[in-house]
């Protein structure tokens, strides 16, 4: 296990330090960097927005699915209750 994450770890870390090497340092951003970092912003918004919508809607089903499982339970303790008085 310890291995793997060491592994992961230093696989990670040669990503970076190649990645670094690779694009060079500039002072400062360019128009086309900045477009795409406005883009990727963006996207992290809507994104992070649909994750409270989704989590809304997922709460609410679950609040319906507890109600219809609380009816269903009713609706077979009475369906017992008829078959005993037969």
């Amino acid at each position: 296990m310890r291995r793997g994450v060491r592994n992961f770890v230093l696989a990670l870390l040669s990503f970076v330090l190649l990645v670094a090497f690779t694009t060079g340092c500039s002072r400062y951003a360019n128009e086309e960097m900045l477009t795409a970092m406005d883009e990727t912003q963006g996207a992290a918004v809507a994104a992070e927005e649909r994750v409270v919508e989704l989590e809304k809607e997922k709460a609410e089903l679950e609040a319906k699915l507890a109600e219809k499982m609380a009816e269903l339970k009713k609706v077979q303790d009475e369906k017992s209750k008829v078959l005993a008085k037969l």
